[in-house]
């Protein structure tokens, strides 16, 4: 009799345990997907999120694949006709064996669609952890590369929070150009708080209303909603009080 009791009292506590798991399951499914900076002439694809596993500070020299393109492919992706050069970066995508140097010369292709689908490509690598923070900053950096290219990098760099990734967006939030502060606005809110906060409150000054509206938007999404408007100081008083 005591064993028929245990047995049943075990059964029951698994019951409760697997419904606090489906609920915490159901939770974490329909939770927001965390925001991405977008050039406002165009919708840009965001990137995917980083698992829980790669979120940790990356490696500067990460392995890079081997793997080369094979000659048909490689003769497409230099063809004269972008049509050829967007079907084989579209190929070229999903081989997730294909040496990453192949999508960074692609992502310089003067086609935009080939350049954003290259990016969008070396983005989902970096989240994967297979490609190097250093590789990203670099793309994202590139002022030589069309701006939509480089947003599609940014939003790969900035969703994941690693203190390279922190330097970069606050250094172009201070200093880059109207779409590098706009960009870095409302990316900031994924990085160290320590670093983004002082930033985005420094942002509420800036001279473009996109880049204001970014920086507040990322404020009140850090702060739980809490709500200052454009006013620093009293911001600036709260995050005093939420560090002391």
């Amino acid at each position: 009799m005591r064993r028929g009791t245990l047995l049943l009292g075990l059964a029951a506590v698994a019951l409760v345990g697997g419904g606090l798991w489906l609920r915490s399951s159901a939770a974490t499914a329909d939770a927001p997907a965390p925001p991405v900076a977008q050039v406002q002439s165009a919708a840009i694809p965001a990137p995917p999120e980083a698992p829980a596993a790669t979120r940790a500070a990356r490696s500067p020299a990460l392995p890079s694949r081997t793997t080369v393109a094979t000659p048909g492919l490689t003769a497409d992706l230099t063809a004269a006709d972008p049509r050829i050069r967007r079907a084989a970066i579209r190929e070229a995508a999903r081989d997730s064996d294909l040496d990453s140097a192949v999508l960074i010369s692609a992502s310089r292709d003067p086609d935009l669609e080939v350049g954003i689908t290259a990016m969008i490509a070396l983005g989902k690598r970096y989240a994967e952890g297979t490609l190097p923070v250093t590789e990203m900053i670099a793309r994202a950096s590139d002022r030589g590369l069309n701006d939509r290219v480089r947003v599609s990098a940014l939003n790969a760099i900035g969703v994941v929070a690693t203190p390279e990734a922190a330097a970069l967006l606050v250094d172009l939030i201070g200093h880059g150009t109207v779409m590098e502060r706009g960009t870095a606005a409302i990316l900031l809110v994924h990085q160290d708080p320590e670093l983004a906060m002082p930033a985005l409150i420094g942002a509420l000054g800036d001279a473009d209303d996109h880049v204001r509206a970014n920086a507040l938007e990322a404020l009140r999404t850090r702060s739980r909603g809490r709500d200052f408007g454009t006013d620093a100081a009293a911001w600036q008083a709260w995050w005093r009080g939420q560090r002391g």
